[in-house]
């Protein structure tokens, strides 16, 4: 392979790592396939040590003039000519390489519901950028016949994917007065008149006395369930995750249960409100049912004002239906008590359960999540995921096993998306604050000895929105 195919390759898997988010892991392990070839980790490190070394050598030379030490500036000057000459060598592949070894938060997932927006596109925007996705996934599909049934998976899922103007002529289809006014805008500035009075015709119909969406127009905005995620693990499987210390469930559903709340998670504002701690958010009440537990208003609160996302960038939306997984089941521990190991916290090369942030178990499932999928669980990365245990999940499982009874918080899947572009981690359970219902956001480098790790295995389409998991 020449260098410039290479170059190809890998600048195509960076645009995909921003464009489908859902399998962001999986580009940057294929990218760092492609680019160890050309610039190990260990030589990006070379690289940038040369780069610290040109920078202090005009000194060095600058030192050595004045002590009139011409042998020193005659070597030194050699030596400058040499880094430089290697650092142009190698300043292309460096580029890829700070952007594969040093990667940056997952993106939010353009293509999720109502997040294109944060995302800092137009509707319009998204639409070039669908296009430009699936050319993306039909060249490296060329380029890169190894993984070429993978990007034909994708492109399927791309190609089912609908972004038109159709959705707001349907008259039966809620759609926030925020888009309507931004597809407004945007046939302004095209000139498309004939557009825009649909739009505004569309605008005034949609609103009611008050010039807001009454009760069923919310209702017909609410996400549509899956029916299950129902899966069958094998016995071999099975026994491979209890040596990790991963118990299997078949967790119940409460989509039933919690449906009628879903609607509130359609239409997101933003608050930043600090409580309880430094770095630590809540947010103000709003009314409920009464009889619904304070923490349970709480959690359902922080759905109804902030946009949230899962650790592959796509929008989080509870399913709470039925579904198998592997999680790490070990009784919470006692206050003063020691944490209990396993063999999965080693197999992903973190030293210990608590007094990690989330930025650092992030990176360790991102660098070795896949390999414990494959190698000691002989699971499919395209299908399984290694996370933090989703709210949801621990909310069913912890409410079985008795958990949300200590004085200690559990990392969960996912970030709450703040103003400006912000995130905090998930995390929950402290019995203090509402137990087995309590939520909240941390900052992502916030690390405590009473927060704690426990991770599940999960389906990845559980993990999806609009997407062929």
């Amino acid at each position: 392979m020449t260098t410039q195919n290479r170059h190809d390759i890998l600048a195509r898997l960076l645009d995909l790592m921003t464009a489908d988010t859902f399998y962001y892991d999986l580009y940057w392990q294929r990218a760092c396939f492609f680019m160890d070839a050309e610039m190990s980790r260990d030589g990006y490190q070379v690289f940038k040590k040369m780069n610290l070394q040109k920078a202090a050598l005009p000194n060095q030379i600058r030192n050595a003039i004045l002590q009139k030490d011409w042998q020193a500036v005659k070597e030194l000057t050699e030596q400058d000519k040499k880094i430089k000459s290697e650092l142009q060598r190698k300043a292309e592949s460096a580029e890829f390489a700070r952007k594969i070894y040093e990667p940056i938060d997952v993106a939010i997932d353009p293509f999720s519901p109502g997040m294109h927006t944060l995302s800092g596109l137009t509707m319009n925007r998204l639409k070039e950028l669908h296009v430009r996705t699936t050319a993306t996934l039909n060249k490296l599909a060329q380029l890169d016949s190894e993984w070429r049934d993978f990007y034909h998976q994708r492109l399927d899922a791309f190609n089912t994917l609908m972004i038109s103007d159709a959705l707001v002529d349907e008259e039966s289809q809620f759609v926030p007065e925020v888009v309507l006014e931004e597809e407004a805008e945007e046939a302004l500035e095209s000139g498309n008149m004939d557009r825009l009075e649909q739009l505004a015709e569309k605008i005034l119909n949609s609103r009611g006395g008050d010039g807001q969406p009454n009760s069923e127009q919310l209702l017909a905005d609410k996400h549509q369930h899956p029916d299950d995620f129902l899966y069958t693990f094998t016995p071999q499987a099975i026994e491979k995750a209890a040596q990790l210390g991963l118990g299997h469930y078949t967790v119940h559903a409460g989509s039933e249960e919690f449906a009628p709340l879903s609607r509130f998670a359609w239409h997101p504002t933003y608050s930043d409100v600090e409580d309880r701690e430094p770095h630590v958010l809540q947010v103000p009440d709003i009314p409920f049912d009464e009889g619904t537990p304070e923490a349970l208003k709480a959690r359902i609160q922080l759905f109804s004002i902030h946009p949230f996302i899962n650790s592959c960038g796509v929008r989080f939306l509870p399913h709470m239906v039925a579904e198998n997984v592997l999680v790490e089941d070990f009784a919470e521990p006692e206050v003063g008590s020691d944490l209990p190991g396993s063999p999965l916290l080693a197999a992903l090369g973190l030293p210990q359960r608590n007094q990690l942030d989330r930025a650092t178990i992030e990176a360790k499932l991102l660098a070795n999540g896949n390999r414990v999928l494959e190698e000691q669980l002989g699971l499919d990365p395209r299908q399984f995921k290694i996370v933090c245990i989703p709210p949801d999940l621990h909310l069913r499982i912890g409410q079985e096993k008795g958990w949300g009874q200590q004085q200690i918080w559990t990392h969960f899947d996912g970030y709450m998306l703040m103003e400006g572009s912000g995130r905090r981690a998930l995390v929950g359970g402290d019995v203090r604050y509402g137990g087995i219902y309590d939520l909240l956001g941390i900052s992502r480098n916030y690390s405590s000895e009473r927060i704690i790790t426990r991770f599940a295995v999960v389906q990845r389409k559980r993990l999806a929105v609009w997407q062929n998991g």
